[in-house]
């Protein structure tokens, strides 16, 4: 009896087990199926896809690379004007600090204005002196001529007294001789005023110079820009042609880029290139080819190489390209001398201009 109970509870457990293994079949393939396709058909459809991006991606980029010229050795140039003093003196007031944005023609330095205001007044003395004289002399001049006149009818009257036996022969002689120191002394006059004109006019250039020399002790700034690397404070004395700071033009700005000897051929001037700034990574620039340099830029180094002697390495050489922007500057992106850039130049646009190749074959 107890055994019979046996085989009927695992008959009834045998039973109970079925149904539940067929739950696990169904279940097993219930998470091999997306939506209704299996997972290698899903997967298949995400390869083609990825293939037919990669593709469409990779054709994209060999197009754009056989129409454009790319280099990241570029960086933005532009004027650094040294601030330079024309006259010697004590400094008596900056009016700038570094990295200050300045206007042309504003104060920059001012230096000590007594000597030569001194010398301004001494000039205009001088001048006003010369002047005086030269009235002087003019009278001289007019009283010579009124002397010659009378001496020119006396000299007449007497000869014709002489030729005529009424005058003796000393006193046409007399005559005679104070004619002729009548119009020595009038070639004198006019001589001396001759001399006093031409000594005006140095002095008047000596005047002007004075003035000029003055103005120079006011320093201002040659055009817009950024003050850089001041050296000159109040106090100071400062000679002709000494350094005192520097202005840089961030008004008129270009990219020097670097490309590459091989590539160098499919560049035009006039061509347009895009630019990309490192410090505007979400910015991009427009601009166009200007000019292409001459030299590599190895020859403008302060120790060029020379091949000449010893064992040969072929390296590469870069030629600078000036590019200039053709949009106007966003004061939203200042762009400042030195800042790394990356430029790509489409080389399958065709420029009209008959110098374009000129200039590359020079």
């Amino acid at each position: 009896m107890a055994d019979d109970n046996r085989a009927s509870e695992g008959n009834t457990n045998e039973e109970n087990q079925n149904p539940n293994g067929n739950s696990g079949q169904q279940g097993n393939q219930k998470k091999r199926t997306l939506l209704g396709f299996s997972y290698k058909s899903v997967g298949l459809v995400i390869l083609a896809i990825a293939i037919i991006i990669g593709g469409y991606y990779g054709i994209t980029e060999y197009e754009y690379y056989q129409n454009h010229v790319n280099t990241n050795d570029a960086k933005t140039d532009g004027h650094i004007n040294p601030v330079l003093s024309r006259v010697s003196g004590y400094v008596d007031s900056v009016y700038v600090q570094d990295n200050e944005p300045v206007k042309k023609g504003q104060m920059l330095v001012q230096i000590d204005t007594t000597e030569y205001k001194l010398k301004v007044r001494m000039a205009r003395a001088a001048l006003q002196d010369t002047r005086a004289s030269l009235e002087v002399a003019k009278a001289d001049v007019q009283a010579a001529r009124v002397n010659l006149n009378q001496a020119q009818t006396d000299y007449h009257r007497v000869k014709n007294l002489y030729q005529g036996g009424a005058a003796t022969k000393s006193k046409y002689q007399n005559v005679k001789t104070e004619l002729a120191s009548a119009k020595t002394k009038l070639t004198k006059a006019k001589r001396h005023v001759a001399v006093l004109q031409n000594q005006i006019k140095s002095k008047k250039d000596n005047l002007e110079n004075a003035k000029l020399q003055l103005s120079y002790t006011s320093i201002r700034a040659g055009s817009k820009g950024v003050i850089s690397k001041k050296d000159i404070k109040a106090g100071q004395y400062i000679t002709p042609g000494e350094p005192l700071m520097s202005l840089t033009d961030v008004q008129d700005v270009w990219v020097t880029a670097n490309f590459k000897e091989t590539g160098l051929h499919d560049i035009r001037v006039g061509q347009k290139a895009k630019i990309s700034i490192d410090a505007y990574p979400h910015k991009k620039f427009i601009g166009r080819v200007q000019s292409i340099a001459g030299a590599t830029a190895a020859k403008f180094s302060l120790l060029p190489p020379n091949n000449a002697t010893g064992n040969y390495v072929k390296v590469v050489q870069r030629v600078p390209v000036k590019i200039v922007f053709t949009q106007k500057p966003n004061p939203n992106y200042p762009i400042r001398l030195g800042l790394n850039v990356e430029v790509s130049i489409n080389i399958n646009q065709h420029v009209k201009n008959k110098h374009s190749r000129a200039t590359l074959n020079q």
